[in-house]
């Protein structure tokens, strides 16, 4: 925690370096149960009791989502050793500490290319939220992983096989699904070379076809996905 309150990430946001102790120190004292958004409200950002309200007021809800943020962003930036990686999964309030095995090194990602989701739906009213989800997307990524990350605006067919460009060694591609309200959203991780499925997910979400449900579906994928690559 001292490490990584030091860095350059966190040194000059004192707000989020007062979160982020506030649900370690709960996790790790055993009081996850006190960890809710009406807590973190009147601790952290000093809301008053007498008026505080979590449903009109969204201030821990979009600091998490900042906190979020600025963890993916360390461990994508920094060279070093981490016995334990700090995370906070989507839909919780609650710190996962992920020890790594003694003698592993926590190693950057080697180089990813995200395929542009296909829609699966033939809609042109959800053809424009699967093109959002591919925005969001590719921006929660390029935060988590940085320049590891390459961004393709055609699908995997029309990629250059004739030398004329080195494809990265892993691909993220998949497709969106849309009926009414709800979407589901199936990624798989691809060798490029070999052309072997790696890792294979889905991801379901109901709601409204907006901007908040593209960034729920993308912080979810992100969250699994960068759980599977420094597991």
């Amino acid at each position: 925690m001292k490490r990584l309150l030091a860095s350059p990430v966190f040194s000059k946001a004192p707000r989020m370096s007062d979160l982020l102790s506030f649900l370690v120190e709960k996790k790790i004292c055993g009081k996850e149960h006190e960890l809710t958004e009406y807590a973190i409200g009147l601790n952290v950002f000093r809301r008053d009791v007498r008026v505080y309200e979590t449903v009109l007021d969204p201030v821990v809800r979009v600091q998490v989502g900042r906190l979020r943020d600025r963890l993916a962003t360390y461990y994508a930036a920094t060279d070093a050793i981490h016995d334990v990686r700090i995370s906070i999964p989507v839909g919780t309030y609650v710190p996962v500490l992920l020890q790594a095995p003694a003698g592993v090194t926590a190693d950057r990602p080697r180089m990813l290319e995200l395929a542009p989701l296909r829609d699966l739906t033939g809609d042109s009213t959800r053809a424009i939220f699967v093109a959002g989800v591919n925005e969001e997307l590719s921006s929660r990524l390029f935060r988590a992983f940085g320049a590891t990350i390459q961004v393709r605006d055609h699908s995997p067919d029309a990629w250059p096989r004739n030398g004329e460009e080195t494809p990265a060694p892993r691909r993220i591609e998949g497709s969106v699904r849309v009926e009414n309200d709800h979407v589901r959203t199936s990624l798989r991780l691809v060798d490029t070379a070999s052309g072997r499925i790696e890792w294979v997910s889905q991801f379901d979400c109901r709601g409204e076809l907006g901007i908040r449900l593209q960034e729920q579906l993308s912080d979810a994928v992100c969250d699994r996905l960068q759980g599977y690559l420094v597991s």
